[in-house]
């Protein structure tokens, strides 16, 4: 399976000119979620439907540095 964070960044800028940036984000959230355990407080933090910059804030202390940033990009 491709990375969900580098499939993310690879179709960013098409998502942008069509209109399926929120798409390609919900994607993103939703492919990192399948591929962490329930005890990583990123996974916790998407289950409770927190938003995108606290999941980000959550998801740099777990050490997930391209996340936390995917995810800052999309709330600039």
């Amino acid at each position: 399976m491709k990375d969900p964070v580098a499939n993310f960044w690879g179709n960013v800028e098409c998502a942008l000119d069509q209109g399926g940036f929120q798409y390609i984000l919900e994607d993103l959230v939703s492919k990192v979620r399948e591929g962490l355990d329930a005890s990583f407080m990123t996974a916790q933090s998407i289950d409770r439907r927190d938003s995108y910059s606290n999941i980000a804030a959550i998801a740099q202390k777990d050490g997930l540095e391209d996340f936390a940033l995917a995810l800052r990009f999309a709330n600039d």
